[in-house]
């Protein structure tokens, strides 16, 4: 096809697929609208200290929306007889309802850090939440085009019967393109808008809650940071914004997954700078838990916590039982490069990249605990 050919395709075809970005649209702002309050209720049962919130938002979280799509396409009927009236579940609601089980995971832990914002008096961290949730929907407008999978008539779905109709292969990939560019549109002129948003409000909450300071500086293994727990399991703060569990396997290539989850996690809380010390951080014990630890086929256990001071990494293997802080020979930084021995470095420098660094043997298991405090929070309000 020539370009002329191919922009009187996609000229012709225009209105029929606009008609279908506008169910995308319209599958979106349900899902939003199903998902939000639902979030809320979920946020303060959380902020109650209510178990139950927890465990739905845990469970909100969890499943493929695509799976979910197909799964409550298939479980709802097509109708609902109430009182004698008829109320139509068409294809398009009943993909809303599933994007709206994730909107309510996201909104439940957005929400929360909000009223805990907003509860402590201070207003402009909470207004986070705006930039957040429309940030979210247009991850749920990309999402939508799962609908297609249940004949849904969105974009994607008639961008297959343009070029069913057209019949003509090499058109394939210009209408695709065609219907991407649909939700770059979209997405990208309201995600530069939030960014911006999200920047102001940062400077407006610096000026109000103090503005960030640089991490003081520290040298060598301070015993005040390296503290070993009691017997029994880890105590955190009661007032944690975020809580996430996973395990991975011990290879070096988790190392990734999970340097990913504490970006998006510490996001909020950690300036860029202290978000990639911890990040070393955790990537040096991994790596050192993998080639030495001897952990077999045990996967490596992961916890991401993050509360208004601070972000905590806790890693924990089936190895040997090794504490990094104490056993870990130091190195000899005194003497001369060719007479250093090979390795031990890495251990010591994630002692001056953290604020602080817990270990503990508990049953077969080596834990670790990294703290990155908030910069400008005091190290003494921190709860082993």
């Amino acid at each position: 096809m020539s370009a002329g050919d191919i922009l009187s395709l996609l000229l012709t075809w225009t209105p029929f697929l606009a008609l279908g970005f506008l169910w995308n649209i319209l599958i979106s702002l349900v899902s939003m609208a199903i998902g939000t309050p639902l979030g809320f209720c979920l946020a303060r049962l959380r902020l109650s200290g209510s178990r139950i919130g927890a465990g739905l938002t845990a469970a909100a979280r969890l499943p493929p929306t695509f799976v979910l799509i197909y799964y409550l396409a298939y479980i709802l009927p097509t109708e609902i007889v109430i009182s004698g009236y008829s109320l139509g579940l068409p294809g398009w609601l009943k993909a809303s309802l599933a994007l709206s089980i994730a909107v309510a995971g996201f909104v439940s832990d957005n929400a929360l850090s909000a009223l805990r914002h907003h509860k402590r008096g201070e207003r402009v961290e909470a207004l986070y939440f705006i930039p957040a949730w429309t940030t979210y929907f247009l991850i749920i407008v990309m999402a939508s085009s799962t609908a297609s999978v249940i004949g849904v008539p969105e974009i994607v779905q008639r961008a297959n019967t343009v070029i069913a109709a057209v019949g003509e292969p090499s058109a394939t990939l210009w209408v695709y393109l065609y219907a991407m560019l649909w939700f770059l549109g979209f997405c990208w002129p309201l995600a530069r808008l939030m960014s911006h948003i999200r920047a102001r409000l940062g400077r407006r909450a610096g000026s109000q809650a103090g503005r960030q300071v640089p991490l003081a500086d520290r040298g060598g293994f301070a015993e005040l940071n390296l503290i070993i727990l009691p017997d029994g399991e880890l105590p955190m703060a009661d007032d944690i914004i975020l809580e996430k569990r996973f395990d991975v396997a011990a290879e070096l290539a988790s190392i990734g997954t999970i340097q990913a989850e504490i970006e998006a996690a510490a996001e909020d809380i950690l300036p860029p700078g202290a978000v990639f010390k911890l990040t070393m951080a955790v990537e040096e014990l991994v790596t050192n838990a993998v080639l030495h630890g001897d952990c077999g086929d045990h996967p490596i256990g992961i916890g991401i916590l993050v509360d208004p001071r601070c972000v905590t990494v806790e890693l924990s293997d089936a190895g040997t039982a090794f504490d990094p802080f104490r056993e870990a020979p130091p190195p000899d930084l005194d003497a001369a490069l060719e007479d250093r021995q090979i390795g031990g470095l890495g251990i010591h420098l994630v002692g001056r990249m953290v604020d602080r660094a817990y270990y503990h043997r508990i049953g077969e298991r080596n834990h670790v605990r990294l703290v990155m405090l908030r910069p400008g929070v005091d190290s003494d309000g921190i709860t082993p």
